[in-house]
């Protein structure tokens, strides 16, 4: 019986995706750990998605068969990506941190930030926002709808035991949501 993961990610390389057995390796390996394959997202860049464009749609497409998910990582770097996403089979954006870091700070950035937003609710995508550092910005992005993020201010790298015993608790310690300076600012 497939193992129930709750959800597991990995970056893809532009050079990956245009490789003829790709689909087939990722299928093997989700076969062989007896892994559910719509716990696994696979991330790619912007620059990926656009190298090889025709390739790429088919892989994608290739890969949601398989039944896992696609993610399009550092969202909003400029890529041109913003024609294919309509015709393009992912699930989710992953707004770079780039966006992220002075949230609450620069004005360009939430304006840049509220519209993949905007643009993630228009596809029925999820969002997941890149570099969250601060109380400030993860509130901001709270505020404005996206609820998924990854960085320092969640956790710091640790180490696979450390990260198996904070995954087991289920549970992630949010103190800046009590943090009445950053939920003043917003």
């Amino acid at each position: 019986m497939p193992r129930r993961l709750d959800f597991v990610a990995n970056n893809v390389s532009p050079d990956q995706l245009v490789i003829p057995d790709f689909v087939r390796t990722v299928a093997d390996i989700i076969d062989e750990f007896a892994i559910h394959a719509d716990s696994v997202c696979l991330e790619i860049t912007e620059r990926a998605v656009v190298h090889d464009i025709e390739t790429t749609r088919r892989t994608l497409a290739n890969l949601k068969e398989v039944g896992v998910q696609i993610a399009i990582d550092d969202f909003g770097t400029g890529y041109a990506v913003l024609s294919h996403l309509k015709s393009l089979p992912v699930d989710a954006l992953k707004i770079d941190r780039g966006f992220v870091r002075n949230l609450g700070a620069n004005p360009e950035d939430l304006a840049i930030v509220r519209s993949i937003i905007g643009l993630a609710e228009a596809f029925g995508l999820q969002l997941v926002a890149e570099g969250v550092e601060t109380p400030l910005a993860a509130t901001t992005l709270m505020l404005y709808g996206c609820h998924r993020a990854q960085g320092f201010l969640l956790s710091r790298p640790v180490t696979g035991h450390a990260m198996e015993s904070l995954l087991s608790t289920r549970w992630i310690p949010t103190p800046f949501l009590t943090d009445d300076e950053a939920l003043g600012a917003i």
